[in-house]
């Protein structure tokens, strides 16, 4: 199931513009296009959170239907090489804020996370054997 929808999309920009961006001709967006920018948004997102919560997400949490949008919208206007200001920073605000859930900054609440989180919360010691050389071992050479 996708993030976000072509009706979502409709939300943040004019028809008129989705159709321009996916389409190569007429006034009416081109779907197929359309889902496989969510696609690859969706992949993007599952790339970066799969090592910690249980992906593809189901249902979605608002903030991921959120930043499958804006960035499914930067893949879009990549696709005419006219990427406007707003979308680049969207894209890149959206990249930044999944590395910090990746890394356990900041938490999805009400997703499920994944098996492998709980190991990765825990911290770790490490023991070893006390140092053979050291700067006054080295002194009495």
């Amino acid at each position: 199931m996708p993030y976000c929808s072509q009706d979502d999309l409709k939300t943040i920009i004019p028809i008129i513009e989705l159709a321009e961006l996916s389409a190569d001709t007429g006034n009416t967006p081109d779907s197929v296009v359309v889902a496989e920018m969510i696609r690859k948004a969706d992949a993007e997102i599952d790339s970066y959170l799969a090592n910690r919560y249980q992906t593809p997400f189901s249902p979605v949490p608002e903030i991921i239907r959120s930043l499958s949008m804006d960035m499914a919208l930067y893949h879009l206007y990549s696709r005419r090489s006219a990427i406007p200001a707003i979308r680049l920073t969207k894209y890149q605000d959206a990249v930044r804020f999944l590395r910090e859930v990746a890394v356990g900054q900041i938490n999805i609440g009400g997703a499920a996370e994944s098996e492998g989180a709980a190991a990765l919360s825990e911290p770790v010691e490490l023991v070893g054997s006390k140092r053979v050389f050291s700067r006054a071992a080295w002194g009495k050479y």
